[in-house]
């Protein structure tokens, strides 16, 4: 006959089953273990963890209890231990605080220049540089009138040559006493108003130069240079100002090594001939391809962005994303066929908005003269159709100087300053005609109407760091992460730093 279980009396017998097994599990792992050691056994657990266990050799006399004078003996070392972990705490701390101020030094200057050069308006006159003694007042008129206001004598192999290779050198721009007192203007408005370069390794950077010098605004407003742009690079347009900067290269390293293209520094649009917009660069130091230190370019380069020109056609190793590496194969094309002019203090280089540069590292063996480096001074210039457009790029910051307060109106040329009753520049205008010579009283009085208010500054800064490094620079970390793991490409959310679309020009 069968018995038949209630469940209560299953379920108390499954439960007796397993007390018992516990209790004999416990049992057996608590006989490895000695009277004193179980002790010690905190957790009950038949072990003894690795605390356990240096409690356990601390009690010295195998009575299962630690002697007073163990402990304090204890408390010392960890008093002691406490001690030496502050005093290398302190040790780290002075260790690294010069570096903790010296970037927080960096940063707070590199925030007060910006603020200072787009916001303060500050204006360096002819008065300042003599009260200062930088220059002298027969110097500062040698610059206002190179070559005493006679004509550069371009070529027409000069012009062949910019026309077919995107640049070129026009030797003996200025004479050796003109370049020194230039490289004292330039020096002196680095030491007033540039900031630590903190996007590449320049060591110093002064944007919008011109706009906070009465010196150099009026040493680009002459003849001898506007004449010359007009009939080298523009097609007989007017040139016209857009910004100028300063950069300090140190011996050490090429303040931007990759390869560029500058038409991002230009607010216009991009869907244009190479012949609306160039740039002139002067160097502090001789700079050629044995000992380094000056420019490379790639001949030929300004008619790979658009097909507007004749012969002109979009080249597949034009970076386009200002930000995404070269292919190897168009890295060794522009390496192969670069070319690296020979300039000295006395020359200039023109090239064009579109012509493909990057630095090139000085020879270590010879050092640069200067204890602080060389210094490239830069003009942009637009052409009198040159059409404004205040975005040049989708994920890159536009140009400090298309927010300044009297800017132009998008799609507006150039030449729009012009009255044409007059022939006369608005005197608000930022962009100014180079074959025009303003007044220093006029670019005191128009100066805060090139500067930006502190809430449009604010607002750019906050821009900028969105667009480059979030929008970009965050959101690729994120789409390579992701890319990698799928093993395809799944993800495309980063921004791209192409060019933003052109503008419609209108009258």
């Amino acid at each position: 006959m069968a018995v038949k279980f209630s469940e209560e009396t299953s379920s108390g017998s499954s439960n007796g089953k397993k007390s018992g097994d516990s209790a004999f599990n416990t049992k057996r792992r608590n006989r490895g273990l000695s009277i004193v050691s179980k002790k010690f056994d905190i957790d009950g657990d038949g072990t003894l963890d690795k605390y356990e266990m240096l409690a356990r050799s601390l009690d010295h006399q195998n009575s299962g209890s630690i002697t007073p004078e163990i402990v304090v003996e204890l408390l010392k070392e960890q008093d002691a231990l406490r001690k030496r972990q502050w005093l290398l705490l302190f040790g780290n701390i002075i260790q690294w605080l010069p570096i903790i101020a010296g970037a927080a030094y960096t940063l707070y200057k590199f925030s007060e220049r910006q603020y200072q050069q787009n916001v303060g308006g500050k204006i360096l006159t002819s008065i300042d540089y003599i009260r200062e003694g930088v220059v002298s007042s027969d110097e500062i008129q040698s610059l206002w009138e190179l070559s005493e206001g006679n004509a550069y004598p371009l070529t027409d192999q000069q012009r062949q040559d910019y026309l077919r290779d995107g640049f070129v050198v026009l030797p003996n721009f200025l004479t050796g006493d003109e370049s020194q007192v230039l490289d004292k203007v330039v020096t002196h408005n680095l030491n007033e108003m540039a900031f630590p370069d903190l996007l590449t390794k320049c060591s110093r950077k002064f944007h919008g130069e011109y706009y906070h010098s009465s010196v150099t605004h009026k040493f680009w407003q002459q003849p001898r240079i506007s004449d010359m742009l007009s009939t080298l690079a523009l097609e007989g347009d007017v040139p016209y100002m857009v910004t100028s900067e300063i950069l300090e290269m140190p011996s050490g390293a090429p303040c931007i090594p990759q390869w560029h293209w500058d038409f991002l520094t230009f607010p216009q649009n991009f869907n244009a001939s190479f012949t609306t917009g160039t740039q002139i660069w002067w160097s502090s130091e001789e700079v050629d391809s044995n000992v380094g230190g000056g420019l490379a370019f790639l001949p030929g380069s300004h008619k790979w962005a658009n097909s507007v020109d004749e012969g002109a056609a979009l080249h597949p190793c034009f970076a386009m994303n200002l930000f995404e590496k070269m292919s190897t194969e168009c890295t060794q094309l522009l390496d192969r066929e670069m070319a690296v002019p020979k300039l000295s203090p006395t020359d200039i280089v023109v090239f064009s908005r579109f012509t493909l540069h990057r630095s090139v590292a000085r020879n270590p063996s010879v050092p640069f003269k200067s204890p602080t480096g060389r210094r490239g001074y830069t003009l942009r210039v637009g052409s009198a159709r040159s059409i404004f457009k205040q975005d040049t790029m989708q994920c890159f910051p536009s140009h400090p100087s298309s927010n300044f307060e009297r800017q132009l109106k998008e799609g507006k040329r150039y030449d729009s300053v012009i009255d044409p009753k007059t022939g006369i520049p608005n005197p608000h205008a930022i962009y100014r005609p180079m074959n025009v010579r303003d007044s220093e009283e006029l670019m005191i009085q128009e100066g805060n109407g090139r500067t930006m208010s502190t809430t449009t500054f604010l607002h750019y800064s906050a821009q900028s760091i969105i667009r480059q490094k979030i929008k970009w620079k965050l959101a690729k970390y994120v789409e390579d992460a992701v890319n990698v793991v799928a093993q395809r490409k799944l993800l495309d959310m980063s921004c791209k730093a192409a060019p933003t679309p052109d503008v419609r020009a209108y009258n």
